[in-house]
């Protein structure tokens, strides 16, 4: 037999606002024996790695409440972007030693896809040949979800817009989707101006390593008055929604471009009222949502994303960032504090070596 200690990451109570470690995520430890736990089919891997994001966030609540993302079951393990290594496996097309991305559960061990009632629509696991001088942790971020979004989306709704733009505008980029954005537009569109915005003179730095030209901090600048400066902007990506999106529509070119990515202000606090939106008609804008993923659009642009980001993790376009927290006894820690910004990298729970 080989019995060993299981630590798992419990989502234990639904939240209000803001998350907090030990109250609403809580880590316990089991015993499991990887001999023969039961696989039903599926396949029992060894986490090497998982993401903290904004997203889990909307997760936390009563399954009653709709949303398009699944609501976490209490007292079962959260899930979500990861790799591990197969253990054992009952599937077809998965062998013992593959390196394995896609929705893992926060414990050491776990079966994929697991119960009939943890199942979910985003739940995916595939094969993929990690490259020998790249670390498991990057195959989460820059060559895994959040790469794969901003490549994706950048692709999918803003590649053919770019070779005639000028301007092009990133709020809240220090993040894993906003430095990798900016290297990959700089590098295929060295023509366009790059305005980029983040919270502290550290993160600022990182923008402008990262390749942006104009950079701002937006919590003691007004983003209307760098944009009426710098604009006007042809497209515009857009992690946060509220009053920043208020400020670019004003600022917005005709013909412009909006790719939302996300609305981190309406995570843990009542959405904003938008009151521009009128300018979406009156300047003839498109706006487009994105999910990785989902939708034929970016499915379709995301098919050479892996081979092409490889090439430049590997030669140093795209810069790897990480903001670790070691162990799963730190994941709940990790989920909460990505909603405060003091993070310098994608958050990353190492859960173990590769």
């Amino acid at each position: 037999m080989s019995i060993v200690t299981n630590g798992r990451l419990l989502y234990a109570a639904h939240p209000t606002t803001f998350q907090l470690p030990g109250v609403h995520t809580k880590y316990v430890e089991v015993k499991i024996d990887l001999e023969t736990v039961a696989l039903d089919g599926g396949v029992l891997i060894r986490t090497l790695a998982l993401s903290s994001d904004p997203v889990v966030r909307i997760r936390m609540r009563d399954p009653k409440i709709d949303h398009f993302f699944p609501a976490l079951i209490l007292g079962r393990p959260i899930d979500n972007w990861g790799v591990g290594v197969v253990v054992r496996s009952e599937k077809p097309g998965f062998q013992p030693g593959d390196f394995v991305y896609g929705f893992i559960s926060f414990e050491n061990y776990s079966v994929y896809p697991g119960p009939p009632e943890a199942q979910h629509q985003f739940q995916f696991l595939q094969k993929i040949a990690k490259h020998p001088s790249i670390p498991a942790s990057v195959y989460v971020h820059d060559l895994g979800m959040t790469g794969e979004t901003a490549y994706a989306g950048w692709h999918a709704y803003a590649k053919e817009k770019a070779k005639t733009s000028k301007t092009f505008f990133v709020n809240s980029a220090a993040g894993p989707v906003g430095t990798f954005l900016i290297e990959y537009v700089r590098h295929i569109h060295p023509h366009i101006k790059i305005i980029a915005s983040a919270g502290s003179a550290e993160k600022l730095e990182i923008l402008k390593e990262a390749g942006a030209d104009v950079v701002f901090n937006y919590k003691t600048t007004n983003t209307g008055k760098v944009l009426a400066e710098h604009g006007p902007v042809d497209i515009f990506w857009d992690h946060v929604g509220g009053t920043v999106l208020d400020d670019t529509l004003l600022n917005m070119a005709q013909f412009g471009i909006i790719i939302r990515v996300g609305t981190v202000t309406g995570y843990n606090e009542e959405d904003t009222g938008i009151k521009n939106i009128k300018h979406v008609v009156f300047k003839s804008l498109t706006m487009h949502g994105l999910v990785i993923g989902i939708g034929e659009a970016m499915q379709t642009a995301a098919v050479p994303f892996l081979e092409e980001a490889t090439k430049l993790v590997l030669d140093g376009t795209i810069k790897t960032r990480e903001w670790r927290f070691e162990g799963l006894q730190q994941a709940g820690q990790a989920l909460a504090d990505v909603h405060f910004g003091q993070q310098i990298g994608k958050p990353i729970i190492i859960v173990a070596e590769d």
